[in-house]
């Protein structure tokens, strides 16, 4: 039906993006690290001597004995398998990065006669790349993206077209101003509701393209003192600084070919979001016997301001529906050719890591030994994940929204309880090592999954002051993701199978 006229009104309003899967995209954090630490899986809680361990358990840097600089770049390439309403599809991604980089200076002396070798690294750390790409399409007659913008005119009760046509920028307007979504009249005129041009009941095909960019970074400032090569303590301060960049292309083309007011809709929506964090971690690495450490390491949550910047835009093709051709229309015409932007907090949780490590041929002098074997557990709330309003009072709204994000967040997920292990044989000068990584399964339902495992090898090479290692990491992750939810109608996921080949190379000096 003839919408009413209305005023083009330019309008600015929030666009609250955040929900239960960022939620755990930041906080399912690996340990990043150097090719060492990375081909045994990670499991460096108890070992120590690593630089990896500023930002795992800090406590290991005490089993340093000369000073050492390290630099870490890495390079990785995504595999992804998308099974979609009985469709599948393939995509791949490449992309390289500065893995990690640090310095140790350990300060040798006898203070009291029992403390000795206390020792401090700086450096910085990249745990997670967001670098990725997926496509998927399927046939769908149960349900359309476009009722998304339905139930956003529904929910807030909106029966004036001009709000209906203003006040949404960055969702329903869209759909508003290009007649995708479109009136339903009382006999005087007046609006009774809002119905969908999309033809679901004749069925739909539905396309996706989703281009993923960013990751996070941490900076350390770390301490150990070692206490009579009996026990050693630890502590590390993290800066972090988080970025995660998101294209989403959506695109419903009607199956019948047939001339019944809509073609296709292509709904385009852009995101980037950045964020600046601070958490401390704490550590202590006991040493009963000379062959045997136990390690034990809490990480704190991790307080983030983030920033959210995002724009939408609608493209419709209608079939001449009220006289018009392909229509377009951006939230920045709706919002003074600016983009989006909401401030509010982002806390990343705790998590406590608990790590074995045995010394085959044990000795203090490091090259009289021949390897080793080591494994970690650990523990992560991923429940307690939590999004909050900020408090510069520009942004002071959406508490209510963020709540019920946070509430969905406790109920969808759970805690989860990852292992590692991993070993290394030394050969003089060389080294051979593998790994293994398992983290579960994250979502309290068993009828989704996002579990990962992680299974890795490396070699490595030391002689007169420097080092040479290498390391190869093949992933596979398990994951689902929604490319629309509705609160009334049926919405599928998309299972994700998904393969990640990282590898890392190191190159350090001591002196």
């Amino acid at each position: 039906m003839r919408r009413f006229l209305f005023l083009f009104l330019l309008f600015s309003s929030t666009a609250f993006s955040q929900e239960p899967a960022d939620a755990i995209r930041y906080s399912m954090i690996e340990h990043g690290g150097t090719a060492r630490s990375k081909a045994i899986g990670g499991a460096v809680t108890a070992l120590g001597g690593d630089l990896s361990a500023a930002y795992i358990n800090p406590a290991g840097l005490g089993l340093y004995r000369t000073s050492e600089l390290i630099f870490n770049p890495s390079f990785n390439f995504n595999f992804n398998k998308i099974d979609y309403l009985n469709s599948s599809n393939k995509e791949k991604k490449s992309s390289s990065d500065f893995n990690n980089f640090g310095a140790v200076l350990p300060k040798g002396g006898t203070y009291n006669g029992k403390w000795s070798n206390f020792t401090f690294a700086i450096g910085m750390v990249s745990p997670v790349n967001f670098g990725n790409k997926i496509y998927l399409n399927g046939t769908n007659n149960q349900s359309s993206f476009s009722e998304k913008y339905l139930e956003e005119l529904v929910k807030n009760k909106v029966t004036d077209p001009n709000k209906a046509a203003t006040n949404f920028p960055y969702g329903a307007s869209l759909a508003f101003n290009t007649y995708l979504i479109d009136t339903l009249l009382n006999p005087n005129n007046t609006i009774k509701g809002y119905r969908s041009l999309v033809p679901i009941a004749t069925g739909i095909t539905q396309e996706n393209t989703v281009t993923t960019n960013g990751g996070i970074r941490d900076f350390f400032l770390s301490g150990s003192a070692n206490y009579s090569d009996k026990f050693y303590f630890g502590g590390t301060i993290l800066f972090s600084k988080l970025s995660y960049e998101r294209s989403s292309v959506f695109k419903e083309t009607d199956l019948t070919k047939k001339i019944n007011n809509f073609s296709s809709f292509e709904a385009e929506e852009y995101l980037y979001t950045s964020g600046v964090g601070v958490g401390i971690q704490l550590g202590i690495i006991a040493r009963p016997i000379k062959e045997y450490r136990i390690g034990l390491s809490y990480h704190s949550p991790v307080m983030y301001n983030m920033i959210d910047q995002y724009s939408s835009k609608v493209t419709t093709n209608l079939e001449g529906y009220m006289g018009n051709g392909v229509l377009k229309q951006s939230s920045l015409d709706l919002n003074n050719g600016s983009m989006g932007e909401y401030q509010y907090t982002f806390s990343r949780p705790s998590k406590v890591l608990l790590g074995m490590c045995y010394t085959f041929g044990a000795d203090e002098d490091v090259k009289k030994q021949k390897g080793f074997i080591s494994a970690d557990i650990e523990y992560s709330n991923y429940k307690n994940a939590r999004f909050t309003t900020t408090t510069n009072p520009a942004y002071s709204t959406g508490g209510d929204y963020l709540d019920e994000v946070n509430t969905t967040t406790q109920n969808l997920y759970k805690s989860g309880l990852n292992a590692r292990i991993g070993g290394e044989l030394k050969f003089n000068t060389l080294m051979a090592r593998a790994g293994f990584n398992y983290m579960t399964n994250t979502f309290s339902s068993t009828d989704i999954t996002n579990k990962r495992m992680n299974i890795s090898s490396g070699i490595g090479y030391r002689n007169k002051g420097y080092f040479v290692d290498l390391a190869y990491i093949y992933q596979i992750w398990n994951n689902a993701y929604f490319p629309y939810r509705l609160e009334q109608a049926y919405f599928a996921p998309a299972y994700l199978k998904s393969g990640n080949s990282n590898i890392i190379f190191s190159v350090g000096f001591k002196f």
